[in-house]
């Protein structure tokens, strides 16, 4: 599935270091919060997602995180590197989660996780691809 222009916020940045000058714990939660919440209604109100009656069990996620260019002054964070797209997307998999894909991210029920970055060409491009398939 693929959820257009969702790029998680630049407060979601692993980069920025917990402790670091400049972090706001609130603006953090509410990115976290609104990351989560966007994923989950996205997949509920994907038809597919509808049709699955059991969560999938164990997983495989795979997400990629899709960017145009780094435009500066947007909230927005465009990782370069997957270990950071995936720290900076915990906050999906939870909505994941919250749509009853999946039991739990511990790793008896997402036994593979796999993150990806990719430029594209249009900004209309921009989001995030989520897919989560059963390990046989």
């Amino acid at each position: 599935m693929f959820i257009p222009g969702l790029l998680p916020s630049k407060w979601l940045s692993p980069n920025r270091g917990e402790r670091k000058a400049g972090r706001v714990p609130i603006a953090i939660s509410e990115a976290k919060s609104d990351m989560r919440t966007e994923v989950c209604a996205a997949l509920l109100e994907n038809n597919e997602v509808q049709d699955i009656k059991e969560p999938i069990d164990p997983a495989h996620i795979v997400l990629v995180l899709r960017w145009f260019k780094r435009l500066k002054g947007t909230n927005l964070y465009r990782p370069e590197d997957a270990g950071n797209a995936i720290y900076a997307l915990k906050a999906a998999i939870d909505g994941i989660i919250d749509a009853g894909l999946v039991v739990d991210d511990g790793y008896r029920h997402v036994a593979l996780l796999t993150g990806r970055v990719e430029r594209c060409e249009r900004p209309e491009d921009e989001g995030l691809v989520i897919q989560v398939t059963e390990i046989s």
